[in-house]
């Protein structure tokens, strides 16, 4: 799906705003509501990741040469990125030495399988197909790609606003509670 897409989702499954933080929801220790709950914007931001992590680059150069964004003539080091990104193997690694690194890290850096996972089914054959099992094998399932089929991307987006609502449905209730 596209990038804002899995920042949205992300954010939804993986912060303490979203889905992940049960019924205590964004709170600090002394029982206030937290307008910015930094988990939020940390599960963003590793649910468009992979993306930044490689297509991003290319666009950035693209952009920052004055050529605009372009979809043709993406360097093979761009494609090497995505693999690693999107592999089971890079993200084993990432998440590991994130979350070694920062303890805390650990439910909003969940966005990033999360990330995979959903470009799973919607990513066709070819360039973009999602290689879960890069280094070791090109094998990737063929889903339907999100950018052929508006089916699959407003269905993706009517999920994410059900998924939303539904968190804040719960706040509610297990507020009354």
């Amino acid at each position: 799906m596209d990038t804002l897409f899995h920042g949205v989702v992300g954010a939804a499954l993986c912060s303490r705003t979203g889905l992940a933080g049960g019924r205590r929801g964004p709170v600090d220790g002394q029982g206030r509501r937290i307008f910015s709950d930094w988990t939020l914007w940390a599960a963003f931001f590793f649910g468009i990741l992979p993306d930044l992590a490689s297509l991003g680059i290319h666009f950035s150069m693209d952009l920052f040469a004055g050529d605009g964004v372009k979809w043709h003539g993406i360097p093979d080091f761009v494609f090497v990125l995505y693999n690693l990104t999107h592999s089971l193997a890079g993200i084993a690694v990432g998440y590991g030495l994130l979350v070694a690194w920062k303890r805390a890290l650990w439910l909003p850096a969940l966005a990033w399988p999360v990330h995979v996972l959903t470009d799973v089914p919607t990513h066709g054959d070819g360039r973009f197909m999602t290689p879960i099992l890069w280094p070791f094998s090109e094998w990737g399932f063929v889903g339907w790609s999100w950018w052929q089929y508006p089916d699959v991307f407003y269905g993706g987006w009517i999920f994410v606003g059900a998924l939303w609502l539904a968190v804040i449905a719960l706040r509610l209730t297990w507020r009354k509670k």
